[in-house]
């Protein structure tokens, strides 16, 4: 709201090198001002003066899964960035842009272990590792994965979700609504 837009899924340099994830640009809006003021956003999120601070803070609640058991400091939860979805790579995203149903278009999916990222990393999950996790047998919940819709609902998908319907999810103006008519 203080901007009236979303922010990009990562911000770059000059040269065009992804420097902060979209996690750490919230960060003030999810009650981690203090952290949020130690980050260097000229740097990379790596660059060491960052990576100190990477290191000695716990990601922010809500960044990590009760259930996740992978690396210290990883996340779980990646941005929806694909051709016509919600995260743009390096713009920010009007919500006038989302013309199909919010409440069943993807914002934020939960992948599994073994595709965590540090959270403060600028990588996300694109159609394909997305389309992947209804085989994948190593995600936190056994036979669901949670997903943040562009409503801000949050809610469990299963991973026998069709293909056809995580598409018309992963659309925020497919004029696919009707695909997902019957439940997901």
């Amino acid at each position: 709201s203080t901007y009236k837009e979303f922010p990009p899924a990562y911000t770059v340099d000059a040269d065009g090198k992804p420097l902060h994830s979209w996690r750490t640009l919230i960060l003030p809006y999810v009650e981690q001002q203090a952290l949020y003021k130690q980050i260097d956003l000229t740097k990379p999120w790596d660059d060491p003066v960052n990576k100190l601070v990477f290191e000695k803070s716990a990601p922010p609640y809500g960044y990590v899964c009760r259930a996740f058991e992978g690396p210290p400091n990883h996340t779980t939860y990646l941005a929806v960035v694909a051709p016509g979805g919600f995260f743009l790579p390096t713009e920010s995203r009007q919500l006038a842009e989302i013309t199909d149903d919010r409440a069943t278009t993807l914002m934020v999916i939960e992948v599994d272990a073994a595709h965590s990222v540090p959270w403060m990393s600028p990588v996300d999950a694109d159609e394909a590792l997305i389309l992947s996790l209804t085989s994948s047998e190593t995600l936190s919940h056994s036979s669901e994965m949670s997903a943040v819709f562009v409503d801000g609902r949050g809610r469990f998908l299963s991973i026998e979700t069709d293909t056809k319907k995580l598409r018309a999810m992963i659309s925020i103006a497919g004029e696919d609504d009707a695909v997902l008519q019957d439940g997901e």
